[in-house]
């Protein structure tokens, strides 16, 4: 038989009373955030007012793109270059040239 563990009256009434203020406290932040929170209507309000909202571009997206323009040009060069070099290499090893020789 299994032994049994005597516990006062008077902790168990303690652990009760914790229990009940954790969760009346736990309910109470539970209804406050559900206060807060935004309902469906809300939503719909705040979507046609962003979708009403004019945005301006940035003073600088022209710049922007043209940089992107210029870089991608530059990196397409550069690979190219690679390419080049890469098919030159090849072809010194498979014909057995020199490295200055073409």
């Amino acid at each position: 038989m299994a032994p049994t563990i005597q516990v006062s009256l008077a902790h168990i009434l303690s652990a009760l009373q914790n229990v009940l203020k954790k969760r009346t406290d736990a309910n109470r932040i539970l209804k406050e955030k559900e206060k807060q929170m935004l309902s469906g209507d809300d939503y719909e309000r705040i979507k046609v007012g962003l979708d009403n909202k004019p945005f301006l571009q940035p003073l600088d997206s022209e710049n922007t793109k043209a940089s992107i323009y210029y870089i991608r040009q530059k990196f397409t060069k550069y690979a190219r270059e690679i390419l080049i070099s890469g098919i030159h290499q090849v072809e010194n090893v498979i014909f057995r040239r020199s490295p200055g020789s073409q």
